[in-house]
């Protein structure tokens, strides 16, 4: 069936093929079903291992070849450490402290037996890097500093000199030099102490009733695996301690870092999937009972659609595909299948149930139901995955995955329902279907009612909700992109979460406890890199964005000889009667630089394994990396100050590349949260271009280009029109997850349109009546399963997930409208005004006609 010129061809009645082809599926059912239940059997066991490796990180998300991507895996290969488990406790009151590092030195004591493999480090405190920096303290300092002591040093000696000979020319006892070394003195403190506010050598404080224990894991990965095995064993070692109310009543327990980051947002997310699936099967299952009235339907579209369900995700886990893990963007397309996929199986089984609530057997009416919805539902599928399809053609992997599942799920949607439907219902339909046509108190005879009563009005109500759609789009901008990451965690994660603690953690420490890496080639470049963002630094231009930075020449002391050779000039001036000058508040200071620090250079081997963390690589090297430890503040999660502080990062990093190399290579969470922003920004409007394209492209290749084509499409435009300004409007900020809401609201928005078109030619194209009442009906079934799947989401705890299910929700409400009530109004009015024109020439043609003669 095809439309005609003006799209109202009559329709032609099932054909030969169409007949042979049931015919076909009756006979061979039981051959059919058991193929499709071997393919179930392999469809589950892909889907299975392919939900396993549910993965949160935001790697997985952008392209291999990505900057930050790359980066992030170089620095995986060279680098060990770099991320934390922090263990924090709220001490309720000061005077809880002692039993809060009472139970952190127990529970790390614990920690410390854990594999090598699982955990490098653990730390309560920095007493004993604060110890090293004391024993060697001479070295610490610039070596411009320590001629600076020994020039003061030697002054005041001259000027005891020509007093003791009586060569000085000044008898007023205080024109002695000073011996004032407060200025050195408050620089080092200041580099030492940082903008932290730990006290006694410990990560606590007591005023902030605040005490943590650092757990730094072995390798730098954002895999679920070793995160989730490292926080289930602390969790539970606390467990076994008794807990914070064993050592003080009041105290509380939370964890911080990227460890707990990655545990709890993979968390959230089996969580969301495991409730949205709960959600979605019983409503979906209540909806079908609800419509049907007849619980055998449930069984008959369900099985078809579970085996294409599964067939999507194992057959995507395959090759040329290779989606073998899941992430943020397509975890959840399970219930996206389920919620679009069934539409197929709704229309087929409505159309099925109406012939036989009107009298007709078994096999005429099944012949008649894939006649009749084959044209609408195949064009629907097409376009739905087309509109998935579109992901595909774009670089962000989050995306691509997306639409390898996705368009897939489409068509297996459509292919198993047309071809296990029917042997499975001739099994179940045993005359037992309700034989009660639909009640003229449902919803849709109310609307066809509405239609037919208003159409005009209906029209214009839609034409002005049209005009002011397109007037508020007018208003999108860049603005309406998603830069705050913050909004996209957990939605608890603020109150209660990692987000809350980790502020704690970062307010404590005073810096960001996982820094951003420059990863170089060579020491000369990584010495450039550094004092180029040093001196940018000190300029403003980074704003308050960098807390610190360091190389190894930051930990390991350069000029060690010099400075061993000074300080031996300045013990040797340092004379009794010199140290006896020295104010009483600094004495024990300056001593403790002459008498302790060691009079040997340091080595590598010789620090603290904290002090070259994130500096020691795999094959030896430490003089290649820049570490940028950013401050803490809220910037760090906004994406204008994101991009500009990294580009700043990679524009230092280019413009010391020496040449003939590559410049070094900027690696880090933030990287690849300005990377995902920039990908969004680039691959957003492509794939929504390319998916209305692809639709519009099925539609016309399947029923050529027709009056009724054209109104099919506008209807889509309008859908998509209407979306488009709810989102503008009311400030709907569009993420990485939810933009794929406007690509596959294409798909909807045409099917619908389509199976109603479908439906009022096959009725001759007069009256949009049956069409409202009978497919309008099912149409609305469609939207109200597929509103269920997203509505799922809005319960989700991954505010990500939430975004994404209410711009799918608005979309659904949106294209259904325009589908069921807006396209059956503009019918409807066209009709009313070629009746009123055949009225108006009726008079006319009377007058022409010859009148008969009188006798």
């Amino acid at each position: 069936m095809s439309f005609g010129r003006r799209g109202t061809s009559l329709p032609e009645g099932p054909s030969p093929r169409t007949r042979a082809w049931v015919a076909f599926l009756l006979r061979h059912g039981a051959i059919i079903w058991a193929i499709a239940i071997a393919l179930g059997v392999f469809g589950t066991w892909r889907t299975v291992l392919v939900y396993a490796h549910l993965r949160s990180d935001l790697e997985l998300l952008l392209p291999r070849q990505t900057p930050s991507v790359i980066a992030l895996d170089e620095l995986r290969e060279r680098v060990s450490g770099l991320q934390y488990l922090s263990v924090i406790v709220d001490t309720g009151k000061p005077e809880n402290m002692p039993a809060a590092e009472r139970m952190l030195d127990d529970l790390a004591a614990r920690v410390r037996t854990y594999p090598p493999d699982l955990v490098r480090a653990v730390r309560v405190g920095d007493a004993e890097e604060r110890a090293f920096l004391e024993k060697h303290a001479a070295l610490y300092l610039e070596e411009s500093d320590l001629q600076a002591i020994l020039d003061r040093v030697q002054a005041r000696r001259d000027w005891e000199v020509s007093k003791e000979t009586g060569t000085s020319l000044d008898d007023d006892p205080n024109a002695a030099p000073p011996l004032d070394f407060s200025d050195i003195e408050k620089k080092y403190d200041e580099r030492t102490r940082g903008k932290g506010k730990t006290e006694n050598g410990r990560f606590e404080n007591a005023e902030m009733h605040t005490a943590l224990m650092l757990v730094e894991a072995t390798s730098y990965s954002s895999a679920q695996g070793k995160s989730a095995e490292l926080f289930k064993r602390v969790k539970h070692d606390l467990a076994e301690l008794g807990g914070p109310d064993k050592y003080a009543p009041g105290m509380r327990v939370g964890y911080a870092g990227d460890v707990a980051i990655t545990v709890e947002e993979t968390s959230a997310l089996v969580s969301d999937l495991s409730l949205s699936a709960v959600l979605v099967l019983v409503f979906v299952f209540g909806s079908l009972l609800y419509y049907f009235r007849w619980w055998r339907a449930v069984v008959i579209i369900l099985p078809p659609l579970g085996l294409a369900t599964v067939l999507a995700f194992g057959i995507a886990s395959l090759p040329p595909f290779n989606v073998t893990e899941l992430n943020s963007n397509t975890a959840f397309l399970g219930s996206i299948i389920v919620g679009n996929g069934i539409n197929v199986g709704i229309m087929l089984m409505s159309r099925y149930v109406e012939e036989r609530r009107r009298g007709m057997p078994v096999e005429p009416a099944l012949v008649l139901a894939v006649w009749g919805t084959r044209p609408g539902t195949l064009t629907a599928a097409l376009a739905a995955s087309a509109s998935y399809g579109s992901l595909i053609l774009t670089q962000f992997r989050g995306f691509r995955q997306f639409g390898y599942i996705g368009g897939l799920g489409m068509i297996l949607a459509w292919v198993c329902a047309f071809v296990l439907m029917p042997p499975l219902t001739r099994w179940v339909d045993r005359g037992t279907v309700d034989p009660r046509p639909l009640s003229r108190d449902s919803f849709s005879v109310h609307v066809a009612r509405l239609i037919k009563a208003r159409p005009r009005a209906i029209v214009l109500i839609c034409a002005a909700v049209t005009a002011v759609a397109v007037a508020t789009i007018g208003r999108l901008d860049d603005s309406q992109l998603e830069r705050d990451f913050a909004q996209l965690r957990r939605r608890d994660t603020w109150t209660v979460g990692e987000g809350y603690w980790g502020r704690r953690m970062d307010t404590l420490l005073g810096t960001y406890l996982t820094p951003m890496a420059l990863l170089g080639d060579d020491g000369d470049q990584t010495r450039k890199n550094a004092a180029s963002i040093r001196a940018d630094r000190d300029d403003g231009r980074f704003g308050d964005m960098v807390n610190s930075v360091r190389t190894i020449d930051d930990v390991l002391p350069q000029h060690q000889p010099e400075k061993l050779a000074l300080l031996e000039q300045i013990k040797d001036t340092m004379t009794p009667r010199i140290r006896a000058s020295l104010p009483e508040d600094k004495k024990t200071t300056i001593e403790r630089l002459l008498d302790e620090s060691e009079d040997h250079p340091i080595a590598v081997e010789d620090l603290p394994p904290t002090f070259t963390t994130g500096l020691r690589e795999r094959d030896g090297h430490y003089d290649r990396i820049v570490l940028v430890y950013p401050t803490p503040s809220k910037e760090l999660w906004e994406g204008p100050a994101l991009a500009s502080f990294v580009g700043h990062l990679r524009q230092i990093a280019a413009e010391n590349a020496p040449p003939g190399m590559r410049p070094a290579r900027v690696a880090g969470s933030l990287s690849l949260s300005t990377d995902i922003i920039a990908c969004i920004r680039r691959d957003g409007p492509k794939a929504s271009f390319i998916a209305l394209a692809g639709v519009m492209a099925i539609v016309l290749l399947l029923f050529r280009f027709t009056v009724a084509t054209a109104r099919v499409i506008v209807s889509l435009l309008v859908g998509v029109t209407w979306l488009l300004g709810l989102v503008v409007g009311f400030h709907i900020k569009i993420n990485f997850i939810n933009f794929i809401a406007f690509p596959i609201t294409f798909g909807i928005g045409v099917e619908y349109a389509v199976n109603v078109m479908t439906r009022f030619i096959q009725d001759g194209g007069r009256d949009t009546s049956q069409a409202v009442r009978a497919t309008g009906g099912a149409v609305a079934l469609c939207s109200a399963t597929t509103i269920i799947g997203y509505s799922s989401l809005l319960v989700a705890e991954n505010r990500a997930l939430f975004m994404f299910g209410l711009v799918a929700v608005l979309g659904e409400i949106t294209c259904l409208t325009t589908a069921v009530i807006a396209l059956p109004a503009w019918l409807e009015s066209h009709a009313l005004r070629d009746v009123e024109e055949r009225r108006r020439d009726l008079p006319a043609l009377r007058e022409d006609e010859p009148r008969p003669s009188s006798r």
